[in-house]
C-alpha cells in the first residue's frame, strides 16, 4: 500500500503528498490530553531543596532529556538495522540477543515484519510511526514498541489524570504507551482490514528488555479520535 502521507525526521513532521496538509502526529494528539507539565514551577521547588538556582535545574532537565533522546534515536537505529538487514554494530551484542530473546518469549509466531511502519487516518488526519508491526498467516498482526525512557510506572506518582475522554487513565509511562500502541493498532486496522492481536512495549532496562503487554484500548481510541476530530 503506498502510502499518501510523507513523515519527515528532522521536524517530525507528516505531510499529504497531495493536498499539503500536516497530519497531527499520535505522540502530538496524546500530549494534547495531559496537563502541562510546570518545569518552572517544579524546578523551583527542586532548587529551593537542593540550595542551588532554578536556572540550573532546567538546564540540568535539558542536558539529560537531549542525552536520554540521544541514545533513545542511536538504540532505535541499531536495532532497526539489525531487524530489517541483519546488520549488528560491534558491541552491542548485549542489544540484539536481548531482544531475540525478548521477541522470543512474548511475540506468537509471525509471517513477517514492519520496521518503522507508517499508519495514517485521512478521516482524522492523525499519523505515527510504529517501530515494529508483526503480521501473524491468520490475518492478524502485533504491535511493538521500544521505550529506553529512565523509568516505567504503571501509575501517577501524584495521582494524575489524563484529560477528558481519557480521564479514567492515570498520567504514567504504561498508560501513555499503550494508548499510543492502541492507535497504532486502529489506524493499522483501518489501512489494511487484519485484526490486532496484542501490543508489546519492549522497556530497555538497563542491559535487558522486559516485554510489558497492553491492553488494546479500541473504545477509548474511537473516543479520542472523534473527540479530536470535533474539539481540535
Amino acid at each position: 500500500m503506498k502510502a499518501p502521507i510523507t513523515f519527515r525526521e528532522k521536524d517530525h513532521t507528516y505531510t499529504h503528498n497531495v493536498t499539503g496538509e500536516r497530519f497531527t502526529s499520535v505522540t502530538t494528539l496524546l500530549g494534547k490530553y495531559k496537563k502541562p507539565f510546570d518545569s518552572d514551577g517544579a524546578a523551583t521547588r527542586v532548587a529551593k531543596r537542593e540550595g542551588v538556582t532554578k536556572e540550573m535545574i532546567l538546564e540540568m532537565w535539558e542536558k539529560e532529556k537531549n542525552r536520554a533522546c540521544d541514545r533513545g534515536t542511536e538504540i532505535h537505529k541499531l536495532l532497526e538495522d539489525y531487524i530489517t538487514y541483519g546488520d549488528q554494530a560491534d558491541d552491542w551484542g548485549w542489544l540484539y540477543k536481548s531482544y531475540d530473546k525478548t521477541r522470543d518469549w512474548n511475540i506468537d509466531k509471525f509471517d513477517k515484519v514492519l520496521c518503522e511502519q507508517l499508519v495514517w487516518s485521512e478521516d482524522f488526519k492523525v499519523s505515527g510511526l510504529a517501530d515494529l508491526i508483526y503480521e501473524h498467516k491468520d490475518n492478524t498482526f502485533t504491535v511493538g514498541d521500544f521505550k529506553t525512557n529512565k523509568r516505567y510506572r504503571f501509575g501517577s506518582d501524584f495521582k494524575e489524570w489524563m484529560l477528558e475522554p481519557l480521564d479514567h487513565l492515570s498520567v504514567c509511562e504504561h498508560s501513555t504507551y499503550t494508548m499510543q500502541l492502541s492507535l497504532y493498532a486502529y489506524l493499522y486496522e483501518q489501512m489494511t482490514g487484519k485484526k490486532c492481536r496484542k501490543l508489546v512495549i519492549y522497556y530497555l532496562n538497563k542491559d535487558r528488555f522486559i516485554a510489558y503487554h497492553g491492553n488494546y484500548m479500541k473504545a477509548e481510541v474511537k473516543e479520542l479520535l472523534k473527540h479530536f476530530f470535533y474539539n481540535g
